[in-house]
C-alpha cells in the first residue's frame, strides 16, 4: 500500500487525550455482543486501531462519547468486513447483502429480536446511546445517513457480482454513502453536545464543503487500500478504475490531484461561510464553526493520519497481546 503520499492537507493533526483509555476497554464492546468471535477476527480488529481514528475523528471526545465513536468506529468495519470476507460465499451476492442490510435498517424502526444477528444487535445498541438528547430533526437526519449508507451497501454487491468497474463518477457517487462518513459528522455534534442549524446544515454551501470532505476520504481510502482490494479481485476500487488507462503511478497521481482539487474548493467555501452565517445568534454561530472544525476538518485529516498509522491494508499479522475476549472486562 502507498506509504509517505503528502497531499497538503492544511488543517491540524488532532487526537483525544483520552486514546490511551479508551484503546484498553475497545474490544469490550464487540466482544459482548459476538463480533469478534474467532482468534484470527481479534487480532485484525485491534491491528487496525480503530480507537486511534476514532480520537482523530472526534479529537475532543472523552469519557463516553469517545467510547460511543470508538464504538461506531467498530460496527462500521465489523459491518464491512461481513461483505469482504464473505464475497465468495452466500452473502456476496445482491439478495443476502439486502437480507442483511434490511434486518440492520428495521433497528432504526424498531429494537431487535432478542435472537438478532450480532451485527444488528450492535447497531441497536449504537444507535440508542448515539440518539440520546439528541432534537428530533437530528434524529430523522441521522436516520436518513444511515439508511442511504445501508442502501448503498445492495448496490455495492450488485457491483461486485457483474465484476465489471463503473465508471469514476458514478463510484464516487455510491462511495459517498457507504463510506460511513455522515453518520460519522452527525456524531461529531453528538458527542460534541450541539446541533448544526437545519437551514445551514442543507444550505448549498455547506452541502457542498460536506460532499467535497467526504469525497475526500473516499479517495484517500482508496489509495491506501488498493492493493488489499486488488486481491481480492475487487475491481471497484478509484485507482482501478482510473488505471483502465493509465498506469498504477499516473492513477495514484490523478487521485492525488482529485484531492488537492477539493481541498482548494473546500477552502474557498469555508472562507464564505461567515456570510451565510449573517443574523445568526453567537451561541448558533459557534455550533456552525464547530461542525467544520470539529466536523469537517476532522473528518479530513483523521482519515489521512489514520491511514497512514493503522494496520488496516497490511497483511494480518502476529499481534501480541492480543486480548481476547474470554480475557476482557468492561
Amino acid at each position: 500500500m502507498p506509504r509517505g503520499i503528502h497531499l497538503g492537507i492544511p488543517f491540524e493533526s488532532r487526537i483525544s487525550p483520552d486514546l490511551e483509555r479508551a484503546s484498553v476497554r475497545h474490544v469490550a464492546w464487540p466482544c459482548s455482543f459476538g463480533l469478534l468471535a474467532t482468534e484470527h477476527a481479534r487480532r485484525r480488529h485491534i491491528r487496525a486501531n480503530y480507537p486511534d481514528l476514532a480520537s482523530r475523528f472526534q479529537p475532543n471526545a472523552v469519557g463516553d462519547d469517545l467510547d460511543l465513536s470508538v464504538d461506531q468506529m467498530t460496527w462500521f468495519f465489523v459491518f464491512d468486513d461481513l461483505f469482504d470476507d464473505l464475497f465468495d460465499g452466500p452473502r456476496g451476492r445482491p439478495d443476502s447483502a439486502q437480507a442483511l442490510v434490511i434486518a440492520v435498517r428495521e433497528v432504526l424502526d424498531r429494537p431487535p429480536a432478542p435472537d438478532a444477528e450480532p451485527v444488528v444487535r450492535s447497531f441497536a445498541d449504537l444507535w440508542r446511546r448515539s440518539r440520546d438528547g439528541m432534537s428530533s430533526a437530528w434524529q430523522a437526519r441521522a436516520s436518513g445517513h444511515w439508511r442511504a449508507y445501508l442502501a448503498g451497501h445492495i448496490e455495492e454487491a450488485l457491483a461486485r457480482q457483474q465484476a465489471l468497474p463503473l465508471p469514476a463518477g458514478r463510484y464516487l457517487q455510491m462511495r459517498t454513502h457507504t463510506i460511513g462518513a455522515q453518520p460519522v459528522l452527525d456524531l461529531a455534534e453528538r458527542v460534541g453536545h450541539f446541533e448544526i442549524p437545519e437551514q445551514i446544515f442543507a444550505s448549498e454551501r455547506m452541502t457542498r464543503m460536506r460532499l467535497l470532505a467526504i469525497e475526500i476520504v473516499v479517495i484517500q481510502n482508496d489509495i491506501w487500500s488498493v492493493e488489499k482490494e486488488e486481491q481480492a479481485g475487487d475491481v471497484n476500487n478509484l485507482l482501478l478504475i482510473l488505471e483502465q488507462s493509465r498506469s498504477r503511478a499516473e492513477a495514484v497521481e490523478t487521485a492525488c490531484n482529485m484531492i488537492r482539487a477539493r481541498l482548494v474548493r473546500f477552502l474557498a467555501a469555508e472562507h464564505s461561510l461567515p456570510a451565510l452565517c449573517e443574523g445568526l445568534l453567537p451561541e448558533t454561530r459557534r455550533a456552525v464553526d464547530r461542525y467544520v472544525v470539529d466536523g469537517l476538518r476532522a473528518l479530513i485529516r483523521g482519515s489521512y493520519d489514520w491511514s497512514e498509522l493503522s494496520g488496516r491494508y497490511e497483511p494480518v499479522q502476529q499481534v501480541h497481546q492480543p486480548h481476547g475476549c474470554e480475557n476482557l472486562s468492561s
